[in-house]
């Protein structure tokens, strides 16, 4: 099932994310870090009622943000729809200990959904360069990398994507 975020689940969230960031230290991946994200991101989403959780026997099990708040970045590129008609999803979040039952996929389809749902024609995202685990998840999902941008603060481009939406 999958709902709207409340503040109760901030700490679950949070936790989830601290895991995974473990993981992507592994991975020598520094996308996430102590950071980023925190309480307060999550809080603003649920603020915003932009976040949607994923319950799996009664639990949060993961976690997605949809929203149509870009970064300037994305005005660098030449998309096939225009970002005016499209929302994002970040922050997509599971729990490190139950992955690889589909959740992230079924929370990625959802955002799509609710995208059409609100008369969007698009999905956007974007993701650091060293983060295979999601490339290879949006392939799976038929986004298409539109480009990549470096940033200062950081040693390596983030990389930028899209997928059409047919209603």
């Amino acid at each position: 099932m999958i709902r709207p975020g409340q503040s109760t689940d901030i700490q679950y969230l949070t936790n989830m994310a601290s895991e995974t960031v473990k993981i992507m230290k592994e991975e020598r991946n520094d996308q996430w870090d102590e950071f980023y994200p925190l309480a307060h991101d999550f809080q603003n989403d649920v603020t915003n009622e932009s976040i949607f959780v994923y319950i799996l026997d009664g639990e949060v099990a993961g976690s997605i943000t949809v929203d149509q708040h870009f970064s300037n970045a994305y005005n660098e590129f030449e998309w096939h729809q225009p970002v005016e008609q499209a929302m994002i999803f970040h922050r997509l979040v599971v729990n490190p200990m139950i992955r690889k039952k589909g959740i992230a996929s079924k929370l990625i389809t959802f955002a799509e959904s609710y995208a059409i749902e609100n008369g969007m024609t698009s999905m956007k995202v974007d993701t650091y360069s060293l983060n295979r685990k999601a490339q290879e998840l949006f392939t799976k999902h038929h986004y298409t990398f539109v480009g990549e941008r470096t940033f200062p603060e950081r040693k390596n481009p983030f990389y930028f994507y899209e997928k059409p939406l047919n209603p």
